[in-house]
């Protein structure tokens, strides 16, 4: 049984959250809000200039806490998550999965992300179209200015600079799935249904690989979902990390 108190629901154990792209706490905070955590610690991946000082930024989290630690990665910083992980798994009680994938980026990925770095790096990338901060989110969502905000002001108090180096520092990322399979935790896997960043069929495939696995698809949601099924994420969570 969930612990709750109010509409708030409770968490003992200790939690460290790693943003995606472009984000920092905002990405979480409305699932916060419905959580109480007194042992929660978060990744500032926007900090690092490459992927060593993102692995060294997780490292110094999880040496917050003495007892083993639950992780929770959001797109991009499920990966990283997911690396952490790996690389600590005596410290490591479970790891969450939001909306990301841990396998190789596709060539046709790969390529974008090319361009996308020579525009940055020309100065002629200003901000992503509306189009692409539309599809992020859930159809029904697209038109809901409170939700596309957050994601507007992140982008543009971050800047192209930690975009370029995210980017970056995550592009020759290799296939974690074979060494996740063999770790001992367990992994859940939560992605919302319309998803198009990471399709259900990636994240079902990743599942059926990772033997030590759950999965779960929200409805109304994008990729964005910490953001748009924040409750449900939070009661998520806590009746995976009693």
């Amino acid at each position: 049984m969930l612990k709750t108190k109010g509409s708030i629901y409770q968490i003992s154990q200790p939690l460290v959250f790693f943003p995606g792209t472009l984000c920092d706490e905002r990405v979480f905070n409305p699932c916060w809000q419905h959580l109480d955590m007194p042992m929660r610690a978060f990744v500032p991946l926007q900090w690092a200039e490459n992927l060593d000082q993102m692995k060294m930024l997780s490292a110094d989290r999880l040496a917050y806490f003495e007892p083993p630690v639950h992780l929770v990665g959001f797109s991009m910083g499920g990966y990283i998550a997911a690396l952490t992980a790996i690389e600590n798994q005596r410290k490591i009680a479970s790891l969450t999965l939001i909306s990301s994938a841990c396998d190789a980026l596709p060539k046709d990925e790969i390529q974008h992300r090319q361009q996308l770095l020579k525009l940055i790096s020309a100065k002629k990338y200003n901000a992503m179209t509306k189009k692409r901060l539309a599809s992020f989110f859930y159809a029904g969502h697209q038109h809901q200015n409170d939700y596309l905000n957050i994601v507007k002001q992140m982008e543009q108090d971050l800047g192209p600079d930690v975009l370029a180096t995210q980017v970056s520092a995550t592009q020759s990322r290799k296939n974690l799935l074979p060494a996740l399979a063999k770790c001992a935790f367990p992994i859940h896997i939560i992605s919302g249904e319309q998803d198009n960043l990471v399709s259900q069929s990636t994240i079902m495939a990743m599942h059926k690989q990772l033997t030590n696995s759950d999965v779960i698809i929200l409805e109304q949601a994008g990729h964005m979902l910490p953001i748009e099924q924040s409750e449900k994420l939070a009661e998520y969570l806590a009746s995976k990390i009693a």
